[in-house]
C-alpha cells in the first residue's frame, strides 16, 4: 500500500503490527507485519477493518481517551492478541488519527508503541507547525508532503525580503507559480510582475528583450526605441526562468542589475536605474555549468543568496492522489454527474514516473476525463505511456532515501528528531544484527554511522 508519511516507512521494521486509521475508519497506514496478520493474501488498505478492530477503536474514539490496551480476536488466524490504541496529534489538516499496535511477539510492546509513536508525532507536529505558519496565499499551493511544505515555508519568509531567489527544481514542479506567489504577499507586490523564459528567447534578441533598445540600435529597431522588461518591472518583480539558457554576455547584464540596480539599454549609453526584485528558476545544474564555463560563478553566488528547491511529484507521495483529484475537480466543474477516479487508476498513477512533475499530471488528468465515458475513471482511459515508466527506486531505496529525509528535517524539531533518530539507529542495529547491515538500512555512510554511535552512546550494542 501507499506509504503517505515519510516517517512511517521505518515501521516497516517493527515485528509488531502497526497501522494508523483515520476518523473514518479507513487504513491509511499498515506495515508488513500488519499486512500478515490480518489478510496475508490481500494489502489490508484494500478493505475495511476487521469488525473487530473497528468496534475497539470507535468505541476508543468516541471515550475521548489518549490510549485504550485490549485483547481483541483477530478474524483471519482466528486468534486473540492484545491491541494498543492511541490517538495522534491533529496533522493540521481536520482529520484525526489512530495509531494502532497488535502485540505479536513476547517482547515488551511499550519500546516500539513509543518509538512509533514517536515517528509519526514527531512528523505530524512538523506538519501542523508549517500548515499553521503558512499565509492563505501559500496554503493555496495544493501539496501535503513535508518537503514541499518546507519549501513553502521558505519562500514566504523569503518573500518579506528584496533579495534575490533562485528556485531549483525539474521542469514542471511549479516554480513560476510559486514565484507569482512570493511576489504576490512581497513588499512589491504592488508594482508589476514580469515573467521571460530565457529558454525561449533567441540569444540575439534576449538582451533587447530584458534591457530595451535605442533608435536604430540595431536593424529592425523601431525608429522610437523600446522599453525592455527591466524598465516594465520598475518596484515589482521580473522573472527570469530557464536562467541557464542565458548567453555569458546577458548573465553579465543581470549581474549588474543585481550589484548597482542599472543598466543600459542596447545600443544606449544612459544609465536607467529601476528598483525591481529578481526572482529566477532553473532546472539545470548550475554549480557544473560554473565548472564547465557556460555560467558566471559570480552571478550564481548573487542570485542564490536565497536557493529553494521544489521537490519532484514521485518524491511527493500521496499528493500525486491530491493532486490528481484537485485537477479533475478543476476539469469537470459545471458537470452533472460527478466524476472519480477507481483505485486502480490512483495507484496506476502512483507508480508512474512522472518526468514532467505536475504540468504533466494535469495533463494526464485532462487527457483521462477526455477519454472516459463512465463516472468512474478506470485505467483504460489513461494515456499508454503511463504504464511504461515505473518508478526507478526499489523499497529499499525509498527506505534510505526517506531515512535521510527525516534526518535533514531537524531544524523545526530538533530536540524529538535527534530522539527519533537514536530509536532508529538502535532498531536498525536490532532488526539487522550487524553493523554492515544497519548502516546499509539506514543509507548513511560508515563514518557517519560509527559517529552516530558515538554520539548516541550506542556503542555497547556491539559488545
Amino acid at each position: 500500500m501507499n506509504r503517505p508519511f515519510l516517517p512511517y516507512k521505518m515501521m516497516d521494521l517493527l515485528s509488531d503490527s502497526v497501522a494508523v486509521v483515520d476518523d473514518k475508519q479507513q487504513v491509511i497506514y499498515a506495515n508488513p507485519a500488519f499486512d500478515r496478520l490480518y489478510n496475508p493474501s490481500q494489502d489490508s488498505s484494500k478493505k475495511n477493518l476487521c469488525w473487530e478492530l473497528r468496534d475497539l477503536i470507535l468505541r476508543f474514539q468516541k471515550s475521548k481517551k489518549r490510549f485504550v490496551s485490549e485483547n481483541v480476536l483477530i478474524p483471519p488466524v482466528s486468534k486473540k492478541f492484545e491491541v494498543f490504541v492511541h490517538s495522534l496529534n491533529d496533522t493540521g489538516i481536520g482529520r484525526k488519527f489512530s495509531l494502532v499496535l497488535v502485540k505479536m511477539g513476547d517482547q515488551p510492546a511499550v519500546p516500539e508503541f513509543i518509538l512509533a509513536e514517536e515517528m509519526v508525532n514527531a512528523y505530524v507536529n512538523e506538519r501542523r507547525l508549517i500548515s499553521e505558519t503558512l499565509a492563505p496565499e501559500f496554503q493555496a499551493l495544493k501539496g501535503e508532503d513535508i518537503n514541499f511544505r518546507l519549501a513553502l515555508l521558505n519562500a514566504q519568509k523569503a518573500a518579506r525580503s528584496d533579495l534575490p531567489i533562485i528556485l531549483k527544481g525539474e521542469s514542471g514542479t511549479g516554480k513560476e507559480i510559486l514565484a507569482r506567489t512570493i511576489h504576490n504577499i512581497s513588499p512589491c507586490s504592488r508594482g508589476p510582475f514580469v515573467d521571460i523564459n530565457c529558454a525561449a528567447i533567441p540569444d540575439t534578441l534576449i538582451e533587447s528583450e530584458l534591457f530595451g533598445y535605442e533608435r536604430g540600435a540595431f536593424t529592425g529597431a523601431r525608429g522610437e526605441g523600446r522599453k525592455g522588461l527591466f524598465e516594465e518591472a520598475d518596484h515589482g518583480t521580473i522573472f527570469l526562468d530557464e536562467i541557464g539558457d542565458a548567453s555569458l554576455s546577458t548573465q553579465s547584464k543581470i549581474l549588474r542589475v543585481l550589484e548597482e540596480k542599472k543598466f543600459r539599454r542596447v545600443g544606449g549609453s544612459k544609465n536607467i536605474k529601476v528598483d525591481v526584485r529578481i526572482i529566477s528558476a532553473t532546472n539545470k545544474d548550475l554549480e557544473k555549468m560554473i565548472s564547465d564555463g557556460r555560467f558566471r560563478d559570480d552571478l550564481y553566488y548573487r542570485m542564490n543568496t536565497i536557493s529553494i528547491t521544489l521537490p519532484p511529484l514521485r518524491d511527493r507521495g500521496r499528493d500525486i492522489r491530491l493532486l490528481a483529484d484537485f485537477f479533475l475537480g478543476k476539469q469537470t466543474r459545471g458537470h452533472q454527474k460527478k466524476i472519480s477516479f477507481s483505485e486502480e487508476t490512483l495507484k496506476a498513477l502512483e507508480s508512474y514516473n512522472w518526468p514532467g512533475n505536475v504540468r504533466e499530471l494535469k495533463g494526464v488528468v485532462d487527457y483521462a476525463v477526455t477519454m472516459s465515458e463512465e463516472t468512474e475513471i478506470t485505467p483504460q482511459s489513461l494515456p499508454p505511456f503511463v504504464f511504461l515508466k515505473k518508478s526507478p527506486l526499489s523499497t529499499d531505496e525509498l527506505l534510505s532515501r526517506d531515512v535521510i529525509s527525516i534526518a535533514k528535517r531537524t531544524p523545526l524539531l530538533s530536540a524529538t528528531m535527534k530522539g527519533v533518530e537514536r530509536n532508529l539507529i538502535k532498531l536498525a542495529i536490532r532488526k539487522s544484527g550487524s553493523k554492515s547491515e544497519a548502516i546499509r538500512i539506514l543509507g548513511i555512510s560508515r563514518r557517519a554511522f560509527y559517529y552516530k554511535l558515538k554520539e548516541y552512546n550506542l556503542e555497547s550494542l556491539f559488545k
